[in-house]
């Protein structure tokens, strides 16, 4: 296989041209995009912690009646959790795979951050959906 072109996507790189039938630029896009995030929920168990507590957080704003606004801020936050984690996990395989020594301080320095963007992203959702709900379950209560 040759190597990939400065006008080669970087989508191309992700799959091997021989088994994959051509596809428009954009439509392998969606594709890797696809496969990517199905790989990432597969073998990450934080996953299914994180889409647990989506489901609680979609449940309370159906049932506190949300305005379109708060959907707006929900939806961010639960897309921002979902992102940092898969940018952890990334890092991870990544980082893990390129060196045999794990023990390396460099490589356990950068997977502490990617697992401390992580916890500041829920830390900072969770502020944000404790005012949201908190605010609707006050006016819910004739508070």
């Amino acid at each position: 296989r040759m190597p990939a072109s400065p006008q080669t996507p970087p989508s191309s790189l992700l799959h091997d041209d021989r088994h994959v039938p051509h596809r428009a630029a954009w439509r392998q896009q969606l594709v890797d995009a696809e496969r990517g995030f199905v790989r990432g929920v597969r073998s990450d168990s934080s996953f299914f912690v994180h889409f647990f507590g989506g489901s609680i957080v979609l449940a309370m704003g159906f049932v506190l009646h949300v305005g379109t606004l708060d959907w707006i801020i929900i939806t961010f936050c639960l897309t921002l959790v979902l992102m940092a984690e898969l940018f952890n996990h990334a890092l991870r395989t990544m980082l893990l795979a390129g060196d045999a020594d794990h023990e390396s301080s460099a490589i356990r320095r950068a997977l502490g951050m990617s697992t401390a963007a992580v916890m500041a992203s829920v830390a900072g959702s969770l502020v944000i959906l404790t005012i949201i709900f908190g605010g609707h379950l006050r006016q819910l209560l004739g508070s």
